[in-house]
């Protein structure tokens, strides 16, 4: 059951791609990037980023359950080399002595707090490092307000408007959950269902907003 769960999922989660690829293309890495992807899920994006740019990426969510997902597709693909998992949250990941080129953040900003959160990932990028945030469009003069007040510029942002949102993503969910009857089955979408439901309520509220950020060095930083 649980793997037709994140086969929906992760279907679904493949309309958002062409958004990611956006972001992705304003950056310019280093060769052989280190890569962390925070509440990765079952690792859809994670995938598309090691293949576009790929080096090294750290996986992490809390969810241990995607953390195996994920984990069994890399074994297929014959990436285990390039690819560590770990299931812990953003706070709790300590990383190693050396800092990231590329960290992607979609979608845990939201939920852990954007200041708190943002500050956590400045931790741990690189200096010109970059970091590729998916956030809701809510406070979004604050947030660029945090963003340049913590030693980091934004090369690039672009929003995704609620009809965006639905016609790349809960549209494929509606339709991949309305012929189901399967209550225990269902159950696993509750959250997602009740998004759906509150899209529908009031369209306006799934805004969203792509911020492409890099941490400035010590020169530029103190100038």
């Amino acid at each position: 059951m649980y793997n037709q769960y994140f086969d929906i999922k992760d279907h679904c989660r493949e309309g958002l791609l062409k958004h990611l690829e956006r972001a992705a293309s304003k950056i310019s890495i280093v060769d052989n990037p280190k890569i962390l992807d925070v509440g990765c899920g079952s690792g859809t994006p994670t995938l598309f980023i090691l293949e576009k740019f790929g080096g090294q990426i750290t996986a992490i969510d809390s969810d241990p359950r995607s953390i195996n997902v994920l984990r069994e597709r890399v074994r297929k693909l014959n990436l285990l080399k390039q690819v560590n998992l770990s299931t812990q949250s953003l706070f709790d990941f300590k990383g190693d002595d050396s800092k990231f080129d590329l960290i992607i953040a979609e979608g845990i900003l939201n939920v852990v707090g954007f200041q708190k959160g943002f500050l956590k990932l400045v931790q741990l990028v690189a200096e010109k490092g970059f970091i590729v945030i998916h956030d809701d469009f809510k406070d979004h003069t604050r947030k660029l307000e945090i963003i340049k007040d913590n030693d980091c510029k934004i090369l690039d942002s672009f929003v995704l408007y609620e009809q965006k949102w639905w016609n790349d993503y809960n549209k494929c969910l509606a339709e991949q959950t309305s012929n189901n009857s399967d209550e225990e089955f269902l159950q696993l979408f509750e959250s997602d269902l009740l998004e759906i439901d509150a899209f529908r309520t009031n369209p306006s509220a799934f805004c969203y907003i792509y911020y492409i950020v890099r941490r400035n060095d010590h020169c530029e930083s103190g100038s």
